[in-house]
This record gives C-alpha cells, structure tokens and sequence, in this order.
C-alpha cells in the first residue's frame, strides 16, 4: 500500500541513512562510501562501497517512490542490467514502504531492499541483514488502499464478471454504479499489483484469478444474516421468499449453495437455502412457516447486503433448472409446473463463488466446482 508522498531526495538520504545504520549494526563495517552518480543519468541513484571483516562490495540503489510489484519489478530488472558481470555489485531497491509482494520479487531476483519504515533484506557475500513486519509510517488514510470496499469491490465484480470486455474507464464506472475517480483508483492498485495489463490503454484483468484470490483475501464480510428453519420443501420455500421480496420492492438472488446447483454439475441439492437481499426489511419475517432460529439449527439464511453491486450479473433460473429439485411423487404435475415457473433469480458465478469461499461457511467443495466449471471457463473464453 502505497504512503503520502515523499520526494525523491528524501527518499535517497532516508535509503542512504538506513543503509548506513545497518552496516554499522553488524559490527562488520569499517567503511561506507557513497557516490551518487550525478554525472550519469544512466546510472543508478547512488553507489554505497563497504568493506571492514566482509568481502567488499557495491550496494547499487534506485530508489521509487513506490514500493509496490510493478515498481519493485521495474526497478530490479534496471539493476541487474547495470550489476551483470560486476562481481562486487549487490543490487538494492529503496522506496518509502515495500509491500510484501515487492519483497519476493526482489528476493526471487537475489536483489536487496530496503524502505524507509524500516523493513529490509540484505544479503551479500559475508553479510545478511533482514527486518520486516514494520508498517507505512506515512500511510494515507484517504487514499483507496482495498479491494473490499464497497466501490472497490463493484469495479472488480465488473471485471471478473465481463472478463471478456476492454473497458474505457468511463464505461467500466457506469456499468460498476461508482465514480469515474474511483474506478482510477482501483485501476492504480491494480496496476501498481500486476493484475491487469498495462500495455494497453483500456482496462482489462491480466490474471484473474490471481485477481479474485487477492479480493477474497482482502474481503472483511460485515453483513448481518438472519437464520430461519422452515418444514416446507426448498423449492417453495425460495418461491415464498422471492414473491414477498417483489411485493415488499426488496433486491433479491440466491446464492450460495442455493446458486451452485444452478451453475455446476455434480452439487446435491442444497442444504441451506441462501438468499441475498437488499431493502429495508426482512422479506421472511412474515413468510408462514418461517422461525427465526439458531445458525447451527436454520436451514434458510437470508444475507442481508449493503452493497447491490452483489446483484451484478444476476440471472433468472430456468424452469428445466429447478425441475430437478422437486418432489414428482408427493406433488401433481400441475403443481409442479405451477411451482417451477415462479420467477427467482441467483448471483453470478463469481459472486456466488465469492459467498462460498468468503462468506459462507459452508460449501468448500461445491465452491470449487463452481469455480472450475463456471468461473474459470468464462475467463479462458476470453483469451
């Protein structure tokens, strides 16, 4: 996440002072020399020659002024090109804060770091230096830094859900319901983390997988839910629940398990009936037959969501879809065709993944051959 800005002269004395200081901690160093290469703009930012008890060698910095993936990568590659074949170089990127992602990219390439919050990995030949867990000491609290706000959440649920598309960023905004802004901040920390493709000047997912990984990761599900039992068979039950949200103007899909049987092949009939809504009431207060019970004892849960952008992507579940779930022998075939036919509505493939893995406790298994099936097919579609 990146911090208040600094500039870049402040970012080099803070990298130079903290390199200083490590150098001397070891009780290895006698000498530390620093050339900042004014006379090659080519060149790295500064060159800091150490010798004492240690094989002497050259810590070649470039500093950014953000430490995250795309900058840590930009910046390693550019060292290694002015370190190859100088035995004595040791590559170092310096930023004000380095995420951890940034970390692993330098270490995979045999680069150091180090930041100005105090995190560091140095690694030559006699001397290993590493301190990490310190957070942004500049951290800017205005500033989007997650993928699990509301906002945030609906341009990436747009994304995943339209993988297929190029979006122009004013296109994306009204489609995902946000502001042109934020969709530019989403798109930076997208950026700034390798997850769409920068080559080109329309936003598209890069790896989206890696995408919804890192959104779910991030996600901190605070929506309340209420549990209910019912007597009757699931596919009334969801007819109930789905009529009096029409009558009562409430947003209403399945989802969950209630929406894998739907999307995969291989899910027995659902266990819980689970529901997302979005209105003021609760759409099974009222409904006959419905009590509100204990998590451990409810066989409805009814999500009640304050973002609609859940609802992106939602579609109606085909009569031949629910046909499956009824109950030929205790029914007529009048009933069941009457009973099939209601309109409902389940989320998307990715969201109803999302609730599985993120928020739903139970479901591991059916939400991975939701993904395998639905989700992924639709992203590989694209390519």
């Amino acid at each position: 996440m990146a911090g208040i800005k600094y500039c870049k002269q402040e970012i080099l004395e803070g990298a130079e002072k903290r390199l200083r200081e490590l150098a001397a901690e070891t009780g290895l160093v006698d000498n530390a020399e620093v050339n900042h290469e004014k006379d090659d703009p080519e060149g790295p930012d500064f060159v800091m020659r150490i010798s004492g008890r240690i094989p002497p060698v050259e810590l070649v910095v470039e500093a950014r002024p953000n430490g995250e993936p795309r900058h840590a990568r930009e910046a390693v590659y550019r060292l290694l090109a002015l370190t190859q074949g100088s035995g004595g170089s040791y590559p170092v990127f310096a930023a004000p804060y380095i995420s951890e992602k940034a970390a692993e990219i330098c270490s995979k390439n045999n680069a150091g770091f180090v930041d100005l919050a105090g995190n560091c990995r140095i690694a030559t030949d006699g001397m290993f230096i590493k301190s990490s867990g310190n957070p942004n000491p500049r951290k800017n609290k205005r500033r989007l830094k997650s993928l699990a706000k509301p906002g945030a959440a609906a341009v990436v649920r747009v994304l995943l859900n339209r993988p297929q598309r190029h979006w122009k960023a004013r296109d994306l905004a009204k489609e995902a319901g946000v502001s042109l802004g934020l969709v530019s901040n989403v798109r930076q920390i997208l950026k700034d983390r390798e997850l769409i493709d920068t080559k080109k000047s329309k936003i598209i997912p890069a790896r989206p997988g890696k995408l919804l990984e890192l959104w779910i990761r991030e996600a901190s599900p605070n929506e309340s839910i209420s549990f209910f039992y019912t007597g009757d068979d699931f596919i009334n039950a969801e007819n109930q629940i789905a009529e009096a949200c029409r009558k009562k103007g409430i947003k209403c899909a399945f989802t969950g398990l209630s929406a894998a049987v739907h999307i995969a092949s291989g899910i027995d009939y659902y266990r819980q009936i689970q529901v997302r809504v979005h209105g003021k009431t609760n759409p099974a207060d009222s409904l006959e037959g419905f009590e509100k019970c204990k998590d451990s004892e409810a066989n409805v849960a009814v999500i009640h969501s304050t973002d609609p952008g859940v609802f992106h992507g939602m579609r109606q579940v085909m009569a031949s879809s629910r046909l499956r779930y009824c109950r030929p022998s205790e029914q007529t075939v009048a009933e069941i065709e009457r009973q099939i036919r209601v309109p409902v509505h389940i989320v998307s493939p990715v969201q109803a993944y999302f609730d599985l893995a993120a928020t739903i406790e139970t479901g591991q298994k059916e939400a991975e051959k939701v993904y395998s099936q639905a989700v992924e097919p639709s992203w590989q579609a694209g390519n």
